[in-house]
Order: structure tokens, then C-alpha cells, then sequence
């Protein structure tokens, strides 16, 4: 069968691989156009020609950085329609952070309309524009006059062309296909990581590596969503655009610094105050000098950016040393060094894009940085797939050790190993945590059923004894554990440690008496019961000495049961159950 299995498992492999042979052959091999790429061939440059008023050319370069604008002055530049016949089609472009109306002839065919939200920046964003032109108005001029919004050179108007706008569209959909992809891919990422956090961390606090993790790639996506500009396409609000780029942009490196600590750990203490408190504060100065009026969110950025690249100096530092002591404590590891290649990209690349945004190279701010996060999600993957696999081997094997040293076999619950563990650590943190309390069962009847019922009774009675204890106090908190053959134990902690054991005793009682009234059952429930409190008002000082006092009362307890109830012997044969014994 295993010989099969293999020949089958060889087949479909070499039938894999023969399929993606022949599509990297037949992709490599295709020079056929795309629509997109006819579409674009019916369109034309219409970069040169642009010159101001008095005469002065302006080429591409200088039409990107409009840097000899002041702020709110505004200006016109013209150029003269080509004269071809036929369908004119349309003039599209791409306007940077300028306000600005089009005329074609002298007349007004464009003035575009932006929304206002105190939330918005002074400016116009990033904004695609496709003026329709009728066969009348080709060979005039055309002027769009401009008004700066920043005495910066991140002002300008680029990516001139005539004709078909769809194609134009396409072709830019087409270029950045890929780098699109790549962010919606990293933001499922993120979001997949910060929800896979929540199980993980549902019943124990441990670290939130993950969560922090994935709150980074989420605003890291963000981001170079908003720097691709291939959004603006699909709803016209190129002012809210920029602002969801500016926010995502300050919050990048306090995830950064909450995920580093989380996945590395600062020896010095004061690292993620004073880096976080940075971030916070630009985060705070950025939005009041917005609301104020004095600057707005795009202005700050310098904030984030300084912040930016101080967290990834420290990435680098930390990654860098924490990847060396490692390596020369357990050897050299191609894991760990993946996982800091992978880190170390982010922050190299976060930097060179600032390098590149401060240098006006401003067409796509966060390409490196998506580069980065793709080497980053590459190199993490691949370290973290060994290390998954091990976990998962070695988690299963650890639980089921674990049950086998920690729990019952018959009843399911905590054995008398896993209590006395538990005791001991109740025992080493009773100057610092809450009230404990301890209630102590004893089965009545047990031997007596083994006896004379035979032992697969006795196993029931046991096994419906736990269900019972452990039904009365799991739900409010309780630990139950089965410590002997017809003894239990339950640890409660925390507040209101004595109304909790008496709601937990009567709903105890109740499912005794429950049990007890179901006609012709095979066995009774009789269980004998005593709790005590240790805390701060006891006079006790051990975790030991009240699990004692609360089995002392176990027996007291169970002295006045059997004064009061009938022997087993009566209830068994009154009942029936003796003369069927086998």
C-alpha cells in the first residue's frame, strides 16, 4: 500500500512541475499586448512645451517640483493642444498638493471641487485628472493655473498625457499591480496576526508579540496604500487619502517600538517610556498645531519621520546584538539571522525612503519600504515554519505528557500531583495574591460499593461525583482536582472568596439532591464537604495549614452525614440493588 501510495504521490509531483514549466514558458514567451497596453498606445506624451507667462520653458522636472511658488500665489502655465483630427479624447494628469483650474482657449472646462473636514490638510492631496476635449478645442491653448498650498518643493503636476484617459488609468493600474497586491496581502497579514492573538492569549497573559506584530503590517500597509495612489482611482477624495497617510505614518514607529519590546525585550527599562512618550508627543504637537490652524498634519511630518528613523536605528542596534548573542551563545542559527535580514530590511528601507522623500523623489514614497516588508514577511515566514512545526510536534507530545502527569485518568480533572503543584504555588505568592479558599470532598459509600456492587459501580460513582463538583464550582472560577480514590478538592482565589463558596456549596447540594431523586439509579451521592478561607483576617500562616483545617472540616462534615442518613447497607437493599449483584 505504501509503495502505491509513493509511485502516486512521485506522478503528481512530475505532473506539477510540468504544468509550471510550461506556464513560466509560455509567460516568458508572450508578446502579445494587453488592453491595458492598447489602450495606452492611443495616447500620447504631452509633457513638453509647458512654459510660464513670461516665456519661461519648463520641463518635466521642473513642472514636478513647483518649488519657485510661494504659498498662495498663484500662477499660470500654457501649452497649445496638438492639432490632430479625430476623437480628441482627454488630458489627464497627476496635480500634487496645488489647487488649480483648467482653460482651454481663455475659457474655464476644469476647476475641481475638494471636500472640507476640519480632519483635512490645507492641501489637495494627491489628485488623477481626465479633462474631456472636443475635437473643437484641439490646437488651442490650454492654461491651468496653479496655486501652492506649501512653500515646499512636494508641490507640482506631472504625468501629462492625451487620449485615452481609461488607457492611461489602466497602464498606471498595470505598473503598480503588483506593489497594490503586496499591500492588501501585508494588511490581511497584519489583521490575521492580531486576531490570531486573541485565542492564544484568551486564558493566560503572555506576550503580545503577534498582536503587535500584526498592528505594525496593518499600519505599515495603510501607508504605502495611501503613497501608491492607485486608491484616488476608486473614489474621488484624494484630501482624505493624505490624511490617512499622515496618521498611519505616526503610527508606524510606536508599533514598531511596542512589537520590538514584545519580541525582543530592552534591558534598559527606560527605552520604550522615552521612545513611546517621542511618539505619543509628535503624535499630540502634529494634530494641535493642526486644529490650531498654525500647521497642519502634513507640515508635522517631520515628527514622524524623526521618530521613524530613530526606531530604526534601534531596530537594527537591537536585532543586530540580540542576533550576535545568541549566535555566540547556542551557535550560528539561519533562523535567527532570516528573522533579523528580515527585520533589518524594514528599517534600512524606512530610512532610504525618507532619504528619498526629503530628496523630492516623492512618485512613490514607501517603495523600498514595501520591498522591505515583503524581505521581512519572506525571511519571517521561513523562520518561523521550522519552529511552528517543532512547536506543534512538541506541544502535542508536551500535552499529552502533560495529562498523563497532571490529570486523573478516570475523572479528567487535576490529580493529587497537579494540586499539591498548585498549592505550592499559591504557597510561594500568598504575601502578594488574593484570598485563597479550599473545599475539601469525601465520598460516602465508596468501598461499600466496590464491595458489594462490584467496581465498574464504583467508577460511575466516582466519575458522576467529579461531574458534580466540578459543575458547581468551574463556572465561578474553581480548580477541581481528584487527589485520592474517593477525595476531591477544589482552589477558588480571588474577591468575595466566602459568597462565592456558598453559591457554589448550594448549587453543590442541589445536583446531589437532583441525582439522588432520579428513580431507579444505580447508586446514591452521598459527598461529605468542608471549605476554608486563607487570608489576611486568618489566623493561619501557611497555604498547608488551611488546606488541613478545610479537611478537618471535610470530616466533621462527614461524621454528621452519617449520623443522619440511612447505611448502605438498608438504602441497597431496600432499594433492590444487593440481590442483583453479580
Amino acid at each position: 500500500m505504501r509503495s502505491r501510495d509513493s509511485i502516486f504521490h512521485l506522478i503528481f509531483c512530475i505532473m506539477l512541475l510540468f504544468f509550471l514549466g510550461v506556464t513560466v514558458y509560455l509567460a516568458a514567451n508572450n508578446d502579445t499586448g494587453s488592453l491595458a497596453d492598447a489602450e495606452y498606445d492611443k495616447t500620447a506624451a504631452f509633457v513638453e512645451g509647458w512654459h510660464t507667462a513670461d516665456g519661461t520653458e519648463l520641463d518635466e522636472e521642473m513642472l514636478r517640483k513647483i518649488n519657485t511658488v510661494s504659498s498662495n500665489q498663484e500662477i499660470s502655465i500654457f501649452n497649445t493642444l496638438p492639432a490632430y483630427s479625430g476623437d480628441a479624447g482627454a488630458l489627464f494628469f497627476r496635480t500634487k498638493n496645488i489647487f488649480y483650474s483648467v482653460y482651454i482657449d481663455g475659457e474655464p472646462v476644469y476647476t475641481p471641487e475638494f471636500g472640507e473636514s476640519i480632519f483635512y490638510t490645507d492641501s489637495t492631496g494627491t489628485r488623477w485628472n481626465s479633462i474631456d476635449i472636443t475635437p473643437e478645442q484641439l490646437g488651442k491653448e490650454v492654461e491651468i493655473r496653479i496655486r501652492a498650498a506649501y512653500e515646499t518643493a512636494r508641490c507640482g503636476i506631472d504625468s501629462f498625457r492625451i487620449g485615452s484617459s481609461g488607457g492611461v488609468v489602466l497602464n498606471i493600474l498595470k505598473e503598480k499591480l503588483v506593489s497594490f497586491i503586496t499591500c492588501i496581502l501585508l494588511l490581511f497579514v497584519g489583521l490575521f496576526l492580531a486576531i490570531a492573538d486573541i485565542p492564544i492569549n484568551m486564558r493566560h497573559q503572555k506576550n503580545h508579540e503577534l498582536l503587535f506584530l500584526g498592528l505594525f503590517s496593518i499600519c505599515i500597509s495603510i501607508w504605502c496604500l495611501a503613497e501608491l495612489h492607485v486608491v484616488e482611482f476608486f473614489f474621488d477624495s484624494s484630501r482624505l487619502v493624505q490624511t490617512v497617510s499622515c496618521c498611519s505614518l505616526m503610527l508606524i514607529p510606536f508599533a514598531l517600538i511596542l512589537y520590538l519590546n514584545a519580541a525582543i525585550g530592552f534591558k534598559n527599562k527606560l527605552v520604550v517610556p522615552v521612545l513611546g512618550g517621542l511618539c505619543i508627543l509628535g503624535f499630540a504637537v502634529s494634530w494641535t498645531l493642526h486644529f490650531l490652524g498654525i500647521k497642519d498634519i502634513h507640515e508635522t511630518l517631520i515628527f514622524s519621520h524623526v521618530n521613524v528613523v530613530i526606531v530604526s536605528i534601534l531596530l537594527i542596534a537591537s536585532v543586530v546584538k540580540t542576533t550576535v548573542q545568541r549566535s555566540r551563545k547556542d551557535g550560528v542559527n539561519v533562523y535567527i539571522i532570516l528573522r533579523t535580514v528580515g527585520l533589518c530590511s524594514i528599517a534600512v528601507a524606512a530610512i532610504i525612503d525618507m532619504v528619498r522623500y526629503y530628496s523630492g523623489q516623492t512618485s512613490d514614497s514607501a517603495m523600498f519600504v514595501r520591498i522591505g516588508m515583503l524581505i521581512f514577511t519572506i525571511c519571517y515566514g521561513s523562520s518561523s515554519l521550522e519552529n511552528t512545526i517543532n512547536a506543534v510536534k512538541m506541544g502535542a507530545q508536551a500535552e499529552f505528557v502533560s495529562r498523563l502527569a497532571y490529570n486523573d485518568g478516570l475523572t479528567g480533572i487535576g490529580n493529587r500531583t497537579a494540586f499539591e503543584e498548585r498549592l505550592s504555588e499559591l504557597e510561594n505568592s500568598k504575601d502578594s495574591s488574593a484570598p485563597v479558599g479550599i473545599v475539601m470532598f469525601d465520598v460516602n459509600d465508596l468501598k461499600f460499593v466496590n464491595d458489594n456492587l462490584g467496581h465498574p459501580i464504583g467508577d460511575s460513582m466516582i466519575i458522576k461525583a467529579a461531574e458534580i463538583v466540578s459543575g458547581s464550582f468551574e463556572e465561578d472560577g474553581g480548580e477541581c482536582f481528584r487527589i485520592g480514590g474517593d477525595e476531591f478538592a477544589v482552589i477558588m482565589q480571588g474577591d468575595n472568596i466566602r459568597e462565592r463558596c456558598d453559591n457554589d456549596l448550594q448549587k453543590f447540594n442541589s445536583q446531589m439532591e437532583h441525582h439522588n431523586s432520579i428513580p431507579n439509579k444505580e447508586f446514591r451521592i452521598s459527598i461529605a464537604h468542608g471549605f476554608f478561607i486563607f487570608d489576611s483576617e486568618c489566623d493561619l500562616e501557611n497555604i498547608s495549614d488551611a488546606y488541613k483545617a478545610a479537611d478537618q472540616k471535610m470530616y466533621e462534615n462527614k461524621r454528621e452525614m452519617k449520623a443522619h442518613q440511612i447505611a448502605p447497607e438498608k438504602y441497597y437493599s431496600s432499594a433492590g440493588k444487593l440481590r442483583s449483584r453479580v
